[in-house]
């Protein structure tokens, strides 16, 4: 069982959080799943095989705070004896026109989506260094690339997470460390919802939560090394011929 490798998943309670953990458990992973609600993570746990503290370990934490972030980290040593993978998934992204938002949420948005995985790659860098085969996937936004009105601030938090999957891979050569950041499109799930109506994205023009997860698993296990540091966008159906060109 201590062969097993083990990863922080972030946002693991529902959405594409979700069907990361299913697919990691498949292929053997030992799961931290992080989020603020821990009746959603044990949800989440109760989809995998084996009891929980034996292949997976829910724990309540909110990534905009340091300790949260650091607390992740030494559940994993305390509880599973190794880190070999993180994955960002944790996400917040209010609708608000850049008028009207206020300088607290900016900061939220920030933290969430930027300081938080950054203070979390920041506490786990010692224990990945450990592993054989260490790996960080951040999911991010297409928006990072080309944010429609009222997703700009969060479209910039995301973008500032694409430039550091490509940090990361640098300062981690030495230790064999790869980064990835994985920037979809809309993806069906409540998050999504919770901005925008099925009128103005119909569910045709999503990507699936599995399709995503799909190539975050992929990064994980060895299968995309090729696409280390890079961006990986993953526009929804019809959405590619959407994307502006962002020197224009």
């Amino acid at each position: 069982m201590r062969d097993q490798p083990v990863a922080i998943l972030t946002g693991a309670g529902s959405g594409i959080g979700r069907s990361v953990a299913v697919m990691l458990a498949d292929h053997g992973w030992r799961l931290i799943l992080a989020g603020r609600r821990e009746d959603a993570l044990r949800e989440t746990g109760g989809l995998l095989p084996g009891s929980e503290h034996e292949r997976w370990v829910a724990v309540g934490a909110d990534v905009s705070e340091t300790e949260d972030c650091e607390r992740l980290v030494r559940v994993a040593s305390e509880r599973f004896g190794r880190l070999d993978g993180l994955v960002n998934n944790a996400g917040y992204a209010p609708l608000q026109a850049m008028g009207a938002i206020s300088s607290d949420e900016i900061e939220r948005i920030y933290r969430v989506n930027t300081i938080g995985p950054t203070q979390l790659v920041r506490a786990a860098w010692s224990d990945l260094g450990r592993s054989a085969s260490p790996r960080v996937v951040s999911v991010t936004s297409i928006a990072s690339r080309d944010p429609f009105p009222g997703l700009g601030v969060y479209g910039g938090a995301k973008a500032a997470l694409n430039l550091l999957a490509y940090a990361w891979t640098l300062e981690g050569e030495s230790i064999g460390l790869k980064a990835f950041s994985v920037a979809p499109g809309g993806v069906e799930t409540a998050m999504l919802r919770s901005i925008i109506s099925e009128a103005d994205l119909p569910t045709d023009r999503c990507l699936t939560p599995e399709g995503v997860a799909g190539v975050i698993v992929a990064c994980l296990v060895g299968e995309r090394d090729e696409d280390a540091g890079s961006t990986i966008f993953l526009p929804g159906p019809g959405e590619g011929e959407l994307l502006r060109d962002p020197s224009m």
